[in-house]
């Protein structure tokens, strides 16, 4: 299963890249990277920008064609875009599964605990009767 972040973008605030993003919003245009072979999209608004209800629309189908492109239908938003219940209805009608940290930090506690025993023992020299199996 292949799970894509999404994010708002992080450029700055200037005037000129206030006017890029605004023909970017227009556009539908949505920057995608892969960083260590994870997925991480940026939708072309700020952190606390208004978007309209019909900007969300346009911005969901947009991200449903994405997701249909690297052949995934889940997702986890930014903590400002999980707070933004009409992106999120958007995203949900259009079967669109979205995460949230508790469904993952179940997921990965198990990782998550052997990483520390392994730093544990490197650092440490924890001795044998210590080591859990």
């Amino acid at each position: 299963m292949k799970i894509i972040y999404i994010r708002e973008t992080d450029e700055t605030c200037d005037i000129i890249q206030r006017a890029l993003l605004r023909i970017k919003r227009l556009l539908n245009v949505i920057k995608v990277d892969e960083v260590e072979e994870k997925t991480v999209c940026y939708l072309p608004i700020f952190e606390n920008s208004r978007i309209s209800k019909y900007g969300i629309k346009k911005l969901a189908k947009r991200i449903n064609i994405l997701l249909e492109k690297q052949g995934s239908n889940t997702v986890v938003l930014s903590q400002s875009l999980e707070t933004n219940y009409s992106l999120k209805n958007y995203l949900y009608s259009q079967n669109i599964n979205i995460l949230d940290g508790r469904y993952l930090f179940k997921c990965l506690t198990q990782k998550v605990i052997e990483y520390i025993f392994k730093i544990k023992r490197r650092t440490m020299g924890l001795r044998r009767s210590f080591i859990v199996n």
